[in-house]
This record gives C-alpha cells, structure tokens and sequence, in this order.
C-alpha cells in the first residue's frame, strides 16, 4: 500500500476550471485539481466518464472549450511553437495499446523521441536507449521486435520509450488493459518502483481496482452524470468513508440499487 510523502506547495501539474466536449456536447464541466511532484495519481471512473478524453487535453491532443492546464506552470492550452515542443518534451505518455512500431526492434523504438528532440550521435542515443529498457527489466530483449514479446513486456518497452528524454511525467492510459493478474501485478510494481526511486509524477487513467488500490497516491474520481469530478482522495479512504454512496459502491464493487 503506497503510502509516500509529497511537497504539497508547488503542484506539477495544475488544472483549472477545465471543460471538454465535442459537437456542442459538454462531457466534462468545470474540473480543477492538482498534481505534485513525484506524486502516481490516478484518474478513475465508470465507462464513458471521461478518463481517457481528459488525459488525451492533458498531453495536448485537444484543445478543451475552456480552462487551463499547467504542466510546471507552462499553459499547454495556450503554448505554441517552441514553448509548446518544449513542453511536450518534458512529459511521456505510454498509450492504452503499446503503440510500438512493429517493423522496429524494442530498441529503436525508444531510440525515436532521442532521434527527434536531440542531437546526440548514434551511439550515445542507442547506450540511453538501452539503459531505459535495462531499467523496465528488457535489456535482453533490446533487439526483439514487439511481436515476439507479451503483451507485459510491451507494456514495458512503451514505458522505456516514454522515459527516453527523462520527463519528469509519464501519463499512463490503461496499463494493465489486457493483462493476466501475474502480469498487472509486476508492471504495478515497476510503476511504484520508477515513482520512489526517480521521482517520476504519474498520471494513470485506469478502471482496474487492484491496481488502483496498490499504486495510487491520490485518485479523482470522475461522473458521468455530473459531469465532473465526485470525489478526490487516498483509495483506501474512499472506499471506507466516502459520503458518496456511488463512489464506496464502485470501489467496493457492489451492484448499484435500482428504484
């Protein structure tokens, strides 16, 4: 059970008054939290609530209809040219599915974000390449291609690549998607591991309550129906004493009374 301490003076990540929709359709209204160093936060909720559509603002895909994100108190909402580059530099995002190149062995993968934001020589680019993947346990499968690897070990390699240019962020979106428990288990321990040793922020957007309860820190819940967030806080207080009859449902995984 994860139970460090933070700097709770100057947040990383701060999101204010942050509304997104598409269409003339609000899905979310008004949100507004914050992230500190060092800190894995999860965003969590039902299905459809959100989660990922946030994560996607958050790492600058979409522009939000209004509100602002500070990422170390840049605006990603309103940055752009070399102020946005340099942003997006200092964050790493491992997506739901990999997105590994599969015609690329593992480490040419990593060696990409290197390759386009630095100008490093080959072979200082191939060494932090494969001291990345060495950190999430695949040194020895540097030169396999991400087909002849599990599903965990993608999971893996994409986490590598993410740390490539060392951010201080990584953003998470469904990590243990598809996994067996054994498999969960161990990437939830190298999430834990990379967070109390390098002092990596992590945001992860995931349903998945094992995992939920073994690395979060902190957790937002999202609602659908409200359209906002419906409780913020350490899992495990939540899902005891949350005043939310919905919320200690969700985490305790009771079914929802009906009339």
């Amino acid at each position: 059970m994860v139970r460090r301490e933070f700097n709770h003076e100057v947040p990383i990540i701060t999101v204010r008054h942050f509304t997104a929709g598409y269409d003339g359709h609000v899905l979310l209204r008004d949100l507004s939290f914050d992230i500190y160093p060092g800190e894995v936060f999860v965003i969590l909720g039902g299905s459809g609530c959100g989660k990922s559509t946030l994560l996607k603002h958050m790492i600058g895909l979409y522009q939000p209809l209004k509100g602002a994100i500070h990422i170390e108190g840049k605006d990603i909402v309103t940055a752009q040219g070399q102020q946005r580059l340099g942003i997006l530099a200092r964050i790493g995002v491992m997506y739901q599915q990999g997105a590994l190149f599969g015609s690329m062995t593992l480490l040419e993968n990593v060696r990409l974000p290197l390759e386009e934001y630095t100008d490093l020589p080959g072979e200082a680019i191939d060494r932090i390449a494969l001291m990345k993947l060495q950190l999430v346990g695949l040194g020895p499968a540097a030169y396999k291609l991400p087909d002849e690897i599990s599903g965990g070990m993608r999971k893996r390699a994409a986490i590598a690549r993410a740390m490539a240019l060392d951010p201080p962020i990584l953003f998470l979106d469904e990590p243990s998607a598809g996994l067996d428990p054994i498999t969960s288990a161990e990437l939830d321990q190298l999430i834990i591991g990379l967070a109390t040793h390098l002092n990596i922020t992590f945001v992860v957007v995931t349903h998945e309550l094992p995992s939920i309860e073994t690395i979060a820190d902190r957790v937002i819940m999202l609602d659908k129906r409200t359209q906002g967030i419906i409780a913020e806080g350490r899992p495990q207080e939540l899902r005891d004493h949350s005043k939310n009859l919905w919320v200690r449902q969700f985490f305790n995984r009771q079914v929802e009374a009906v009339g």
